[in-house]
């Protein structure tokens, strides 16, 4: 199974500047899954010479525009430009129907050549081919946000979308063997809504996994990503990485 960073940059601020790009991460295996789509998706996808035709499905945690901005694009691509009724879109209630302050983010037109769409709350379980996903809580600005747990036969793969640390987390990401964690600022700089270093390492010392990605960064962590990367594996025992735009992850 194999990992491909599209964008490791998140936030108002990276998205504007693209100092690092917003174009979320694909899951290529037996399924191709594109998770957030956010701002140049398609831009890089096409640098890394993916074809975005052979995506199957289409995963968005929230409807800010660094996680959702370039779906529409790619249900394109799934339904062969619009031409038959193909692919999945699983993503939170803010994405699809809109909440108070948010979205819709995807048209009822786009929408309509949909082969499944799927309404994510926190508990939801649904299966991409044979691998299940569950979608978990987050606490975020947007409070339809979602992250997903992937029940794959490598193991159980988690990603934390945008989220500030809670304290069910211990058991929201219970037996993970690979996370992919969101990280916005280093060391100890919090940000409400959204997790920095030093949380990362309670969570880490929490949930045990065999590896760590973080990505995700805001402007703060661009130039230190790799040494809290080193920081957080020395305080945990657990392989970190920091991803870099473009990067290809194996997990087998």
């Amino acid at each position: 199974m194999e990992f491909v960073f599209l964008g490791t940059g998140g936030g108002r601020w990276m998205t504007i500047t693209q100092r690092r790009h917003t174009g979320g991460f694909r899951i290529h295996g037996k399924q191709n899954i594109h998770v957030d789509p956010g701002a140049g998706a398609v831009a890089r996808v096409a640098s890394k010479r993916i074809d975005p035709l052979l995506t199957k499905a289409v995963l968005v945690s929230h409807c800010h525009p660094d996680h959702y901005t370039d779906a529409e694009v790619f249900i394109e691509a799934m339904t062969k430009g619009m031409t038959k009724k193909a692919g999945l879109l699983a993503a939170s209630r803010s994405v699809i129907h809109g909440n108070s302050e948010l979205g819709p983010a995807v048209s009822r037109y786009h929408r309509s050549r949909l082969a499944e769409e799927l309404v994510l709350s926190p508990g939801d379980t649904f299966k991409i081919g044979d691998m299940g996903v569950e979608a978990l809580p987050t606490r975020h600005s947007d409070p339809d946000g979602v992250g997903f747990k992937f029940y794959t036969d490598h193991g159980i793969i988690t990603y934390t979308s945008d989220t500030e640390y809670f304290d069910e987390m211990a058991e929201v990401y219970r037996d993970s063997n690979l996370m992919i964690i969101n990280v916005i600022r280093p060391k100890n700089e919090h940000l409400k809504w959204h997790l920095c270093s030093d949380e990362v390492i309670k969570i880490l010392n929490e949930i045990r996994p065999q590896t760590a990605i973080i990505s995700h960064f805001g402007m703060k962590m661009i130039p230190v990503a790799m040494q809290e990367a080193s920081r957080i594996e020395r305080e945990t025992g657990v392989q970190v990485i920091a991803a870099r735009d473009g990067m290809r992850y194996m997990w087998k």
